[in-house]
């Protein structure tokens, strides 16, 4: 243990050791499984560890202080590793660089009081690194939406905010070593400036962090609002023509009635020139659902209508009261959203797996709605429960979960979505009182 811990003293250095333990930290994703994300994560600390060797070969032969030595490699492990969207790890490189030069100078000050040599140094930079990843932790901890959301506008306050502070150090650095003004890191002043400077960076990427998000929740809101208002106008549509449905059944009803009584009289010429006018007026079309509800037999109509067109088979299974305590918009946008992803998801698979079943059961003051399709590939699920779209597009779909999730939480109730041996299943349950 000892001839390897110096070897690393000797040929790579407790300094390069340290900063590329932090850049490997700062652009990884940490991940469940814990042991997958180690291993990935060791990988990045020899990768940046070689990198940082590399370029301070470099760094010292042509521009031999800090700046360089800290930006090449931040900058290159920025292209390598992929965890966060460019936008992301651009801002995150900005803030790594800026960090670990500023631990340079704290490192200096406490060396200088301790004398403790470089590996105290290289131990108080890596500190001051892990206590501004754990800050950057606690201020994306609201971060529930994609980093893919993040835009070049969105981080640019930060990119400026580093770059004056990059700037203004390496003008310090620089006139230092043309020997125009001497400067030392570890000056209680530069410590202060240092300081100071990762403040305000914080901040600024603190408030960019929650306008974004508060942006997107909006976005998210008006997107929802917009889909929930066409789905309550493909509602009303049909409701028209299903209410001229049951008005032309119940008008066959009662011309077969009156059929019936012309064979049972054996006026059979007379029944036959009736059903021979009745041919002529109309070809009708029946509702395929009539439990009840005519909310529930429309939108559940509407959606076999769908799962037709798509060549997907809606099994169903409904017994519900005639009177449903659940606002209209509520149950259609549930039941249309569900249903949709549903057809959605099976109409590219199989003839012999494009089908849905569903069922919609009123038991024990809770309405229980269960809807399972067979699946290619298990959901993406997004930090609030909700199910992440598998579009290319992304940002622009996957509302419809969020919807369900909203519906279940407003009524008491509870959604599930559970993906198994190819049939993903979601089960909402709503409370009835």
């Amino acid at each position: 243990m000892e001839e390897v811990a110096r070897f690393f003293a000797d040929n790579v250095g407790v300094y390069n050791t340290s900063l590329a333990m932090a850049i490997a930290l700062f652009y990884t994703r940490l991940e469940t499984p814990a042991r997958k994300t180690a291993g990935r994560l060791a990988l990045r600390i020899l990768v940046a560890l070689a990198l940082t060797r590399l370029f301070a070969e470099f760094s010292d032969a042509i521009l031999p202080n800090s700046i360089s030595w800290t930006l090449l490699p931040v900058v290159t492990c920025g292209f390598l590793f992929t965890d966060f969207h460019p936008m992301a790890r651009l801002a995150r490189g900005s803030l790594l660089a800026c960090s670990w030069l500023y631990s340079l100078s704290l490192a200096e000050l406490l060396n200088a009081v301790a004398n403790g040599g470089k590996l105290l140094a290289a131990t108080v930079s890596l500190a001051y690194m892990a206590v501004i990843l754990l800050v950057l932790a606690r201020i994306e901890r609201r971060a529930a939406a994609s980093d893919a959301e993040i835009t070049l506008t969105s981080v640019l306050p930060v990119l400026v905010t580093c770059a004056s502070g990059l700037v203004e150090r390496s003008t310090m650095i620089l006139r230092s070593d043309i020997g125009v003004d001497p400067y030392s890191m570890s000056e209680l002043a530069s410590v202060m400036t240092c300081l100071s400077s990762q403040i305000a960076q914080l901040m600024v990427y603190l408030c960019i962090i929650n306008l974004t998000i508060e942006f997107n929740e909006k976005k998210h809101l008006q997107a929802e609002r917009h889909l929930m208002e066409g789905r309550v106008e493909a509602l009303k549509a049909y409701r028209e023509s299903g209410d001229q449905l049951r008005i032309l059944r119940h008008e066959v009803k009662n011309q077969y009635a009156y059929i019936k009584m012309l064979l049972e009289q054996k006026d059979y010429e007379r029944a036959e020139e009736f059903f021979g006018e009745m041919s002529m007026q109309a070809n009708p079309t029946f509702l395929r659902v009539n439990s009840g509800n005519n909310l529930v037999d429309d939108i559940v109509n509407i959606e076999l209508s769908k799962g037709i067109a798509a060549g997907v088979e809606i099994d169903s299974r409904i017994a519900v009261p005639a009177e449903l305590p659940f606002e209209e918009i509520d149950l259609c946008g549930l039941l249309m959203n569900l249903l949709d992803n549903a057809i959605e998801a099976t109409s590219p698979l199989g003839a012999n797996d494009q089908h849905v079943d569903l069922s919609i059961v009123a038991d024990q003051g809770m309405l229980v709605i269960s809807v399972q399709n067979p699946c290619s590939n298990p959901p993406n699920e997004a930090q609030d429960g909700a199910l992440l779209s598998s579009k290319a597009n992304a940002g622009e779909h996957g509302y419809g979960t969020r919807v369900v999730c909203k519906v279940a939480e407003k009524y008491d109730g509870v959604a599930d979505f559970t993906y198994s041996d190819g049939l993903f299943t979601a089960k909402v349950m709503l409370a009835m009182a």
